[in-house]
Order: C-alpha cells, then structure tokens, then sequence
C-alpha cells in the first residue's frame, strides 16, 4: 500500500462506503466505542475517521472527538455528519496517520478502526497512536488480522494482492504487529465466533514504545 494510491482509492470509495463497507463494521464500530467509558474531558483521537460512521457512537455531551483521515473525499462525508448532527465536540481534517501533527502525551483514547492494514507501515502507525497517546491511555484497534489457522492464512495471502487494489491488505498478522511495535494488549474479542473482524485493545506503556522503536531500527 502507498499513500498516493490509497487517497485516490478512499477517495473514490467515499461515494458510497456508508452504503457498503461502513453497514458490516458499524456494530463493532458502536461496541468498540462503547468500552471507552467517556469522561467530560476526554479527548479522543479517531485516527482514519473516514465517513464518520463512529460519529453516532461519541455522546454528545462529553469528550473531545478530533478526527483525521488521508482522503479529503472521505473527511468531506464526515464533515456531512458532523453538520446534520450539530456535532459541537467534534474537529476533523486531513493528515497522514503515520506522520501526526500531535505533540506527544494529547490523547486519553485513539481509536483506529479498519486504518491499520490500509497503510504502507503498520508498525509505524501504531507507534504514532502510542506517541500521541498519554501514558496509560487506551489504544483501541478494529481491524481483520491474519487467521492462526495455516490453510486461511496461506489463502490470505493469496488474496492480498488482490485486496491491495481494493485498498487494504488481508495477511497483516497480530502477533507480528506486537512483536515489532513492543505493545502490550489488555484485552481482544470478537462479536461472533466466526468472524472476519476483531477488537484489540491496548494499554499505553510508553516503554513497550521505546522497546518497539529499538526493535524497528534494528531490523
């Protein structure tokens, strides 16, 4: 995956994601949200926010929603929502999610649903989103990882090359993305047994940071 061609994807996808892509995640979108428990001064980082199909998930009455996303064709669909919603807790705008304009320690939550296997480097966004991201904070990933299974994982990777036209790639592996970043999940699940997506979530420990840092420049 490249940037460039990513936008130019997302960008076309953005006609009609809310009607397709965005129905399938919303309810792990809704349930993933809702494990964040939302204090009034939260802020809240929703790293490829898309279309805003998260938005009807944030309460309105608390938090500080910032929302970014490398298609403009997608931010200007969200932008839609944030205005029929009335949606006052909410900022979003275009950036890279490898390259944050955030300094560190801003955010109380980062929420990356169906960003990290659309980007060139997984490793690096996540090490932004720990950057970003207070001590202590959630990290919280919706996203498909590579089956345990051997048969479907060979078959993923098969796919991949076709996914990768689409705009995501289908053989990015959990325990390699732990191993190469150093973060320490808290806990996963997923809405049914079988089921194509899961939700990951980490607990900040800006060491696990450190360590991941040293194991990327050394490989």
């Amino acid at each position: 995956m490249q940037e460039s061609s990513t936008r130019k994807i997302y960008d076309v996808h953005s006609l009609f994601y809310d009607a397709t892509f965005g129905r399938l995640v919303r309810r792990r979108i809704a349930r993933a949200i809702s494990h964040m428990n939302l204090r009034q001064n939260d802020r809240v980082l929703d790293l490829g926010i898309g279309t805003g199909c998260s938005l009807n998930f944030y309460p309105k009455d608390r938090g500080k929603i910032v929302g970014v996303d490398l298609s403009a064709g997608m931010l200007r669909e969200a932008r839609k929502k944030i205005h029929e919603q009335e949606r006052q807790n909410v900022t979003v705008f275009q950036a890279d999610a490898m390259r944050l304009p955030f300094g560190d320690n801003t955010f109380d939550y980062v929420f990356i649903s169906h960003v990290i296997s659309v980007v060139s480097d997984p490793y690096r966004l996540v090490q932004e989103a720990q950057r970003v991201a207070k001590a202590g904070a959630r990290i919280v990933i919706v996203n498909h990882f590579q089956s345990t299974n051997r048969f479907l994982a060979m078959l993923e990777k098969w796919l991949c090359p076709l996914c990768t036209k689409l705009g995501w790639r289908s053989d990015l592996a959990l325990q390699d993305l732990i191993r190469r970043t150093g973060a320490e999940i808290e806990y996963r699940y997923k809405l049914e047994s079988i089921d194509l997506w899961e939700t990951v979530v980490m607990a900040n420990n800006k060491s696990a940071l450190q360590n991941g840092l040293a194991h990327v420049a050394a490989a």
